[in-house]
């Protein structure tokens, strides 16, 4: 898919999903008010992931707040090659702490470190991120920037944004695009948060 196809369909989803939201509009005493810090950093995800000069990959993600506000989280994606092939298959933790700036805007910031395949070649990989994230009523929107260093292939700068659909409290679908000098790729997911 190319890259011009994969901002209009992150738009038209995001869009649809902003559309609908005034008719799930809540009371300030409803449980998707914020602050909802630990639905953020505490769920369980599966999706799609498109990526960039095609292939497609299945993502399964899990993030978890402990003492907080320390969170971990991982993932674990497998290319269009199957289980165990040469294709985008990648793997990596991450460590970070999230601090509010207000009432309603939580920044995150973390260290990852992991393994991914390039198809031909792997290669491990440590960086850094930071995250801003918000909530209105039953969306949160999110976008950060990010450095990776790869041993085998040279550094990476990468961007994502993205936003999350609670249909109810536990669960919510949402979509996201990430950019990067190797490539982009449109996410789409489901979650559970605990």
């Amino acid at each position: 898919m190319k890259t011009l196809n994969k901002v209009v369909a992150f738009a038209l989803v995001s869009g649809a999903l902003t559309v609908a939201a005034p008719s799930f509009a809540q009371n300030n005493d409803d449980p998707f008010e914020a602050p909802q810090t630990g639905q953020a950093f505490n769920y369980l995800s599966g999706g799609f992931h498109d990526h960039d000069g095609g292939g497609d990959s299945v993502v399964i993600e899990g993030s978890y707040t402990f003492n907080n506000p320390w969170f971990v989280s991982g993932y674990l994606r497998d290319g269009d090659d199957g289980p165990f092939g040469d294709g985008r298959d990648a793997q990596g933790i991450k460590l970070g702490r999230y601090l509010w700036l207000n009432h309603n805007l939580v920044a995150d910031f973390s260290g990852k470190l992991g393994h991914v395949d390039f198809g031909g070649a792997d290669s491990a990989y440590w960086g850094v991120e930071g995250n801003l994230r918000t909530r209105i009523d039953r969306f949160e929107i999110y976008g950060g920037l990010g450095w990776v260093d790869y041993t085998d292939a040279g550094s990476d700068s990468q961007y994502q944004f993205g936003t999350r659909f609670y249909i109810s409290p536990q669960f919510a679908v949402g979509a996201r695009y990430q950019d990067s000098e190797f490539g982009d790729g449109l996410r789409i997911e489901a979650s559970y948060h605990f």
